[in-house]
């Protein structure tokens, strides 16, 4: 072979090398890329979660402070509104006769069940020890269900309930796990139109119960899905803002979770998702108070 030809040979054996090497780097900077992509996704990731779990710290933090203030001012506060019924109880029947004097004092009467109302509320924030114990969960929804019939009615709403195990149980404050489901019902029954239907669903998923209330109402604008649980926060015209809170606060104290999320076919749904252990035991006994005021 001559000098020139052995020289094309070889440059062609370089350019093809080279070709091979470009190949190889392009094919390099693809995979960095997709790597460097794939790590902005997860760095992205964990931060929205980083900052979801500061809000929960800083909610728990604001609950932890209200549930002290509560415990401190409830006492003082239902001494005074004892004495008030206690005297518009005397003054009633002081004055049978007159009516109109009997219309004030049911006023008053009001005012001061609305006040104490916001004192429950406010003191089922403080966390109490209370003894756990197992419980079939249809008994618990039955008889939220109960004492959410007369808002149902009100609204003109029905309730229908799914249960992929009737006979599922799970260790738990049955009367706090009342107190959720009555919270949810009630609050999925505000906001759903009339003639509209809430479900709740009861599923058995490996080592946890969980129970979703939807309703088909307009659902919950992007900005307060994150505010839902706050205490105090509220887009009704009525209540104290504490009921959601005290549920989560209630859930939580199962060792459990409460969440909300906008369905896509419209409406809102509320997940609770239970341990079948029951978590720690540390469960607030004043919801069971709350509950047998709101059946008597």
């Amino acid at each position: 072979m001559s000098t020139d030809a052995k020289a094309i040979a070889q440059s062609g054996s370089s350019v093809e090398q080279l070709g091979v090497v470009l190949r190889e780097y392009l094919e390099a900077t693809q995979r960095l890329q997709l790597t460097h992509e794939s790590l902005e996704r997860e760095v992205a990731l964990l931060r929205g979660e980083l900052a979801s779990k500061d809000r929960e710290l800083e909610r728990r933090r604001r609950l932890a402070s209200l549930g002290e203030l509560a415990a401190g001012v409830a006492h003082e506060v239902r001494n005074p509104l004892g004495a008030i019924q206690l005297y518009s109880g005397l003054l009633r029947r002081e004055c049978r006769s007159l009516g109109s004097a009997l219309a004030l004092i049911e006023k008053i009467d009001a005012g001061v069940q609305a006040i104490d109302g916001v004192v429950r509320d406010t003191l089922a924030l403080a966390p109490r020890s209370c003894e756990l114990a197992p419980h079939r969960l249809s008994d618990i929804v039955a008889r939220a269900r109960d004492l959410c019939c007369p808002v149902l009615t009100r609204r003109g709403v029905a309730l229908s309930a799914e249960f992929e195990d009737a006979a599922v149980s799970l260790v738990c404050d049955a009367s706090a796990i009342q107190r959720v489901l009555v919270n949810l019902i009630e609050n999925a029954a505000d906001f759903a139109p009339q003639g509209s239907a809430i479900r709740l669903g009861v599923a058995a998923e490996g080592t946890v119960v969980r129970v979703t209330v939807a309703d088909e109402g307009p659902g919950l604008a992007p900005e307060h899905l994150d505010r839902v649980f706050d205490p105090f926060f509220t887009t009704k015209s009525h209540g104290t803002g504490l009921g959601l809170t005290i549920a989560h606060r209630l859930v939580e104290a199962h060792g459990g979770s409460l969440t909300v999320r906008n369905r896509p076919e419209g409406g809102a749904e509320f997940m609770m998702t239970l341990p079948y252990g029951g978590g720690s035991g540390r469960v607030h006994s004043s919801a069971e108070e709350n509950l047998q005021s709101s059946a008597a």
